[in-house]
C-alpha cells in the first residue's frame, strides 16, 4: 500500500532536471547580455535580472561571473560524451569524431565561442577554469588512444596521456586563432588537416 509521502514524492531525477534547467536559463541570458552589451558592462545582477533568478541562486550554480566563461566548455564536453557513447568504429575513427564534433559544434555557435575565448585569455581565474576542461578532453582522448594501442591498430611505445595532450593542444591553439585572428577559415576542414599530422605519427606501421 502506497503511503501519502510515497504518492507526493517528486518523480526521480525531477530535482535534477530542475537544476539543469535553471542553470542553463542563467548561462543563455548572461551570453544574450555578454553579446549584446559585452563581457565587461554586464554584472552579474544584470544576469540574475534576464534570468529571472535570485543572487543566492546564480552563485549556487556559478561562484563567479567569469565562471560562466567555461561553461561552454563544460556542455560540449558532456554532449561529445554522449554523442561518443553510441559511435562506432575504432580509435582512429572516434579520435577524429571527437575534434570533428568539437569544430562543428564551435562552427555552430561563431559569437559565443569568440567572446568566450577572447574573455578567458584576459582573465586568470577563467584560464584555470579553462585548463581544468582541457585536462578532462585530454583524459577521454588518452582514453581512445589506449584503447587503440591494445587494439593493435595503434603504435605502442608512446604515452597516451601525451598524444591526448598534443591532440587537444592542437585543436584549443587552432580554435584560438580562429575565434580571435583577422582570417577566417574552415574550422573543420583545419581540425582534420592537424589530426592527420598527429595520426601520421600515432598510426601503427605497416608490417
Amino acid at each position: 500500500m502506497q503511503t501519502t509521502d510515497a504518492l507526493t514524492a517528486p518523480e526521480p531525477g525531477r530535482r535534477a532536471r530542475k537544476k539543469a534547467l535553471t542553470r542553463q536559463g542563467i548561462y543563455e541570458a548572461a551570453m544574450r547580455l555578454f553579446l549584446e552589451r559585452g563581457y565587461a558592462k554586464v554584472t552579474v545582477e544584470d544576469v540574475c535580472d534576464a534570468a529571472d533568478v535570485a543572487k543566492g541562486t546564480f552563485f549556487l550554480h556559478f561562484p563567479t561571473k567569469d565562471a560562466l566563461l567555461a561553461e561552454y566548455g563544460r556542455q560540449a564536453t558532456d554532449e561529445l560524451r554522449e554523442r561518443l557513447a553510441g559511435h562506432r568504429g575504432g580509435a582512429a575513427s572516434a579520435l577524429r569524431f571527437v575534434l570533428h564534433t568539437l569544430a562543428e559544434r564551435a562552427e555552430q555557435h561563431p559569437e559565443m565561442v569568440r567572446l568566450t575565448v577572447r574573455e578567458t585569455m584576459a582573465r586568470p581565474s577563467a584560464i584555470e577554469q579553462s585548463t581544468e576542461q582541457g585536462r578532462n578532453l585530454g583524459m577521454l582522448m588518452a582514453d581512445l588512444v589506449r584503447r587503440g594501442q591494445g587494439a593493435g591498430e595503434l603504435k605502442r611505445g608512446i604515452l597516451p596521456e601525451v598524444a591526448g595532450a598534443v591532440l587537444v593542444a592542437s585543436y584549443f591553439t587552432i580554435v584560438n586563432i580562429w575565434a580571435t585572428g583577422s582570417e577566417r577559415f574552415d574550422l573543420t576542414d583545419v581540425v582534420e588537416q592537424s589530426l592527420k599530422l598527429v595520426m601520421h605519427g600515432l598510426k601503427k606501421d605497416k608490417a
